[in-house]
């Protein structure tokens, strides 16, 4: 007995330890974003453009306020170019029309309507997207309290196209290969995309983990920590700044 209680000890004291040094590490995360916002002011209106692509921000533990990143150029453009096959800026241009035109969106929103409808169908049909689909909805009705009725309301997944298109409109003028002007106006468009597809930002992030998980064949467990941080904090982001662009701004 004594050896049981030595080695529940010991877990105890581990799991303990871990909490503590996942805690000193978030903090320290978001003490770099602030330090990283306060040297690279926005205004407002523009901290609300980059509102719409949080999703993939705070995943990738940048801050979705400003358009630095803490990566380096050259891995950025490394990542570019091997996810995205962007390596110049007619690529760059050629990924961000596609993304706000057409996306994921135009091959997987039937699907996701199907899914949603009930169908079903095996994995030859379409690989791991039923079971990933029926896995974020899950994931989502535990982690963030969300009702059938909140999965009722989206019908794209659009929000996962519109929050890429950010996120590359980013890269792509960190990099060089867009200039300043060209990236806010991606951004913008993605941004005035996603005022007029959704209601609230919970539809958006909806959109997007169904996005993910239906176009991208993965779970969700990895982003559903960004998704309570933007909806459930306070401070966050989507809780200063309204889905719809044209409403006043939260004070």
């Amino acid at each position: 007995m004594k050896i049981v209680g030595i080695i529940v000890a010991v877990v105890v004291l581990l799991i303990v330890g871990l909490i503590i040094a996942s805690k000193r590490i978030v903090k320290n995360a978001k003490k770099s974003q602030l330090e990283m916002e306060a040297a690279n002011p926005l205004p407002k209106e523009k901290q609300h453009l980059l509102a719409y692509g949080a999703n993939i921000a705070l995943y990738r533990s940048e801050s979705p306020r400003i358009l630095p990143v803490k990566v380096d150029h050259e891995t950025l453009k490394e990542g570019l170019s091997s996810y995205w096959d962007v390596s110049n800026p007619e690529e760059a241009v050629e990924t961000l029309e596609w993304l706000l035109m057409e996306g994921h969106r135009a091959r997987y929103d039937e699907l996701f309507m199907a899914l949603k409808a009930g169908q079903t169908f095996t994995e030859e049909e379409v690989g791991k997207s039923q079971k990933c689909y029926e896995s974020a909805q899950e994931v989502m009705m535990k982690q963030l309290s969300f009702a059938k009725s909140d999965y009722d309301r989206v019908d794209t997944i659009a929000a996962w196209d519109f929050d890429r298109a950010v996120n590359i409109a980013r890269w792509s003028y960190i990099v060089g290969y867009l200039t300043e002007e060209q990236a806010w106006g991606y951004i913008a468009r993605a941004a005035d995309a996603g005022s007029h597809f959704f209601q609230s930002w919970n539809d958006y992030f909806i959109s997007f983990a169904f996005g993910r998980a239906i176009a991208y064949e993965g779970d969700i467990y990895d982003i559903i920590w960004s998704g309570k941080e933007l909806l459930k904090e306070d401070g966050s982001i989507w809780n200063e700044f309204s889905i719809n662009r044209s409403a006043v701004q939260k004070v």
